[in-house]
């Protein structure tokens, strides 16, 4: 059981299968570590009520909070965080969107890093840039890190006694619950926030512990991804304080790093009809703000036809597919027997693709391995201190976050392996768009 008392509150609209889901899978194990769970529901039928009202026969710590339908998603948030609704006090509220899944195992890590000193505790699943665990005292290195990441409704729990208490809400609807900031108003709340706060701390925590479930596609936001990022995003940081620096580059982050990663995300969005000619021509201007794509290209695909896009896009599948499997096949070439080092999401996608295409492996390496953890995809886990001696004989693939591999790789360089470790960008690439859909 958490040592603190935690609102985990879930804004929804029309997902009834997606909270039953949740409920169902994870709603037991949250109420024994002492979280009780909030849905805000704001559909127009009964049927999540119906849902919830089902599962609270089961517990005294499941709530229902119905809301009006026009209530607008950031609206939501803003109530969340006002704690409306809540039954008691808590010493942390815990948005979460409702296909964000933290499982219980996640939860066991991460409750035990939960403290009071902390305004707000951060937990990255994605880590693009290698952030790792730490702390912040400076809220503008925090923005110049972590601000893209903070759009993510799930990505932090929030201190009550501290960013929550005495706020001028007032203030906070009036300034940002406007259209130009709706995309994400809770970004706007944090950022000014910090700056009324005595002092600012916040532990960021890098780690796959969250997931999106399986029944969430895409953002609810997809059709909508340019006026979201070349218009309100913009605006958004712009509208922040001028303590806050570096602006130009934390605005580019998000598309870099979410839904703009790179050319196959742009052909992606012409074959879906979210990005066109029409598109182009509007946020001409914009777009060399949300993404690192050379505009040149972005005209290019803009004025394709689907079909062409289409085309292009396996092309572009494929190049990567061939490019990754050739540098793998040179390092086979000099350790024709290989571990995947990790046994998580990146483990399990890097598996599929090796089962694929008939490449053999041995199975997969952990540094520290549980005592029920044994096996993965009918291959075995093994522990670093289980093949000490015989380490230096396979070649090991770092299946890993960017973080978690900087950090294996140097444990692992001080144990003599050096050139056995091997991570392909191009494989990672082509793993990435595989897996597109599975991820928001």
């Amino acid at each position: 059981m958490s040592d603190f008392k935690i609102a985990f509150c879930i804004p929804t609209y029309k997902h009834p299968d997606m909270i039953a889901e949740f409920l169902e899978q994870f709603m037991l194990g949250y109420i024994e570590r002492g979280i009780d769970i909030y849905i805000y529901d704001s559909s127009s039928d009964n049927e999540t009520e119906l849902i919830v009202k089902n599962f609270q026969s089961q517990t005294e710590h499941l709530y229902y909070i119905r809301m009006p339908e026009e209530v607008h998603a950031g609206a939501k948030i803003y109530q969340i965080l006002q704690k409306k609704g809540l039954k008691r006090e808590y010493d942390f509220v815990w948005a979460c969107g409702d296909g964000i899944r933290y499982p219980i195992k996640a939860l066991d890590i991460l409750l035990p890093q939960i403290s009071l000193k902390y305004d707000v505790i951060h937990i990255n699943a994605m880590d693009s840039e290698g952030i790792g665990c730490r702390e912040y005292e400076n809220c503008n290195e925090y923005f110049r890190d972590c601000a893209w990441h903070t759009t993510l409704c799930g990505a932090l729990i929030l201190n009550s006694n501290t960013i929550l208490k005495d706020v001028c809400w007032e203030k906070y609807e009036k300034n940002f619950l406007r259209d130009e900031f709706l995309s994400y108003p809770h970004v706007c709340f944090y950022f000014n926030r910090f700056l009324e706060l005595p002092r600012f701390r916040a532990k960021h925590i890098s780690g796959y512990y969250s997931y999106t479930s399986k029944m969430k596609k895409r953002s609810g936001w997809y059709k909508d991804t340019f006026k979201v990022l070349a218009d309100g995003w913009i605006k958004i940081i712009n509208s922040l304080p001028d303590c806050y620096t570096d602006k130009d580059e934390v605005i580019r982050k998000l598309g870099k790093y979410s839904v703009l990663e790179d050319e196959s995300a742009f052909l992606q969005k012409r074959i879906d009809g979210v990005y066109n000619e029409k598109i182009y021509i509007q946020y001409e201007e914009q777009l060399p703000q949300i993404c690192d794509v050379p505009i040149e290209q972005l005209k290019k695909i803009a004025f394709m036809t689907v079909g062409q896009a289409e085309l292009e896009m396996k092309k572009w599948i494929e190049k990567r597919h061939q490019n990754g499997l050739a540098e793998l096949s040179a390092f086979l070439k000099k350790y024709p027997k290989i571990l995947i080092y990790g046994a998580g999401l990146n483990a399990k996608r890097y598996a599929k693709v090796f089962n694929a295409e008939n490449i053999s492996y041995e199975g997969f390496c952990v540094s520290q391995k549980k005592a029920f953890e044994n096996k993965l995809m009918g291959h075995q886990i093994y522990a670093v201190e289980e093949l000490e001696n015989d380490l230096k004989s396979y070649g090991i693939y770092l299946a890993l976050n960017v973080e978690n591999r900087k950090q294996v790789r140097s444990f692992l360089q001080k144990k003599g392996l050096s050139d056995q470790l091997f991570f392909s960008e191009e494989l990672d690439k082509y793993v990435c768009v595989l897996s597109r859909d599975e991820d928001v």
